[in-house]
């Protein structure tokens, strides 16, 4: 059981762990290391795959605060995806675009929901430089940056996802985000990768139609709680 500082709000009075079972007596230890870490409460992650856990720490005064959908793409059998709507180049055309890549992730990561206050310390590491610079496409409009979004390969499993989407506020609602995830799909399929999993915030309809209208199928949903400590 590992049980952390919330990454990117650190500052909050919780403390991370995943259960994907859950007793008394594990309850009590996550609860202990904790308070070890001067945390008052916990930010619980289970899934609708283990219904007994969300129900343990509901009885426990436990509220949940955030809810991903879980989907993924059969890429071989995906048809082809359009063009994509907005000019898109990489991160490995444009590495100038990196100071205003970190100034849209300072926004775009605080604006998830549930995730307001987020702080990005080494965004530059794993927000960026970790990631295949010709599979990490950038949306553009003449000289403004509209968004960006990138691929992760997951070399211990040898599988693909897709990872952070970011769309700048003004640029919302254009179908910024298809263009990028028509074109990771592209490269996807190019790359004779089999199938890519996407996780979205259960809020953000917008995208899980996306997903829906692209051919993803969603297999569970990841289920965030916080509450009080054991006593």
């Amino acid at each position: 059981m590992q049980v952390n500082p919330i990454p990117g709000l650190e500052h909050l009075p919780y403390a991370e762990v995943w259960f994907h079972e859950v007793d008394e007596a594990s309850w009590g230890a996550a609860s202990a290391a904790a308070r070890a870490l001067g945390k008052t409460g916990l930010e619980v992650w289970t899934t609708d795959r283990t219904p007994g856990v969300a129900a343990f720490f509901e009885e426990r005064s436990y509220e949940e605060v955030r809810r991903y959908v879980i989907s993924e793409l059969d890429v071989e059998a995906a048809p082809d995806p359009d063009a994509p709507r907005f000019p898109l180049v990489t991160f490995a055309d444009r590495p100038d675009l990196e100071p205003r890549l970190y100034a849209l992730a300072q926004t775009a990561y605080a604006d998830q929901p549930g995730r307001a206050g987020s702080r990005i310390d080494g965004w530059h590491d794993w927000g960026l430089r970790r990631h295949r610079p010709d599979a990490y496409f950038i949306a553009l409009e003449g000289d403004t940056l509209l968004g960006y979004g990138y691929l992760e390969h997951h070399e211990e499993t040898g599988t693909w996802s897709h990872g952070f989407m970011a769309v700048a506020p003004a640029a919302r609602g254009r179908g910024v985000a298809g263009a990028i995830k028509r074109a990771e799909i592209a490269l996807a399929k190019a790359n004779g990768v089999r199938a890519l999993r996407t996780a979205n915030e259960a809020r953000l309809d917008s995208l899980l139609a996306l997903n829906r209208r692209l051919g993803y199928r969603p297999l569970y949903e990841e289920i965030i709680l916080r509450g009080p400590l054991a006593p």
